[in-house]
């Protein structure tokens, strides 16, 4: 969780900078910072919300490839 909360810091510092460059926009750190801070908070609730269920879903899949299902027996 904290990946993703970082990596939502930098992606979104990124955008921002890229912003200000190329569409002039002034700087306005208080609303950035309100901004940024309601995306980490999301980010992370979706992260709680989902990854149980992409869990199960891996470890659903690991149990298919990982079992012998072929017959190695000749006739």
């Amino acid at each position: 969780m904290v990946m993703s909360v970082v990596a939502t810091f930098v992606c979104e510092l990124i955008s921002y900078i890229f912003q200000i460059i190329l569409f002039k926009l002034s700087i306005e750190i208080g609303a950035f910072i309100k901004i940024i801070l309601l995306e980490m908070l999301f980010n992370s609730m979706i992260i709680i919300i989902i990854y149980p269920i992409i869990e199960k879903a891996g470890l659903l899949l690991e149990k298919v490839f990982t079992e012998s299902k072929i017959l190695t027996r000749y006739y």
